[in-house]
């Protein structure tokens, strides 16, 4: 059980009043439709918060009803850390034809080893991920504004479990699958709460 645990699932792309219009990624499918980056993170993000609230851990979302990580990234940051979350999830999903889940942390923190568990279980999860890379970001790349403003002890990881443009992956934009990934980074975060705890 993952009693204790709190947990950030931040749906980024969405929610901010100064772009209203953003979706991220769009990727076109074999047959002609197209889907954004967004709409896959929803369904995914879903998926992760229900496996780790099953597992008794607390989850705080986006809430745009409620004003809940809305607005800029670096407020829902301070929110997430605000809340003393254990965990800081920026759920994204990548372009560029890679075939891997890349995830992101600040290199200033110690969220390497999130990152690799959550990376670790999506490939076991899913054999056309051939691979998952870790990538501590400085303040200045591309993808800091994400997550930079989590402020310590709060381990922030930017998630992009794999390319909506790679042929091979797009099978895993279909509703179902997307669930099974948000369940293989809700497994890669169980482990990890798992080996921080005491042995007893």
């Amino acid at each position: 059980m993952l009693n204790g645990l709190k947990v950030v699932v931040d749906v980024q792309h969405l929610y901010r009043p100064h772009k209203p219009n953003d979706r991220g990624a769009v990727y076109t499918l074999s047959d002609g439709t197209r889907t954004s980056e967004a709409s896959a993170t929803l369904i995914y993000a879903a998926a992760l918060r229900a496996y780790l609230e099953a597992r008794g851990a607390a989850i705080l979302t986006n809430d745009p009803a409620h004003g809940i990580l809305v607005g800029h990234y670096s407020t829902r940051n301070r929110a997430g850390s605000a809340w003393r979350a254990h965990g800081y999830l920026a759920c994204h999903l990548n372009a560029g034809r890679g075939r891997y889940a890349l995830m992101e942390y600040m290199t200033v923190t110690e969220g390497k080893l999130l990152a690799s568990s959550i990376g670790q279980s999506l490939v076991q999860a899913f054999p056309v991920i051939v691979e998952h890379r870790t990538q501590g970001l400085s303040s200045t790349d591309r993808g800091a504004v994400c997550i930079a403003r989590v402020e310590s002890p709060t381990v922030a990881v930017l998630c992009e479990p794999f390319f909506g443009d790679h042929p091979g992956h797009q099978a895993l934009l279909a509703a179902p699958e997307l669930g099974r990934v948000g369940e293989a980074i809700g497994e890669g975060v169980a482990r990890w709460w798992r080996s921080r705890q005491p042995v007893a």
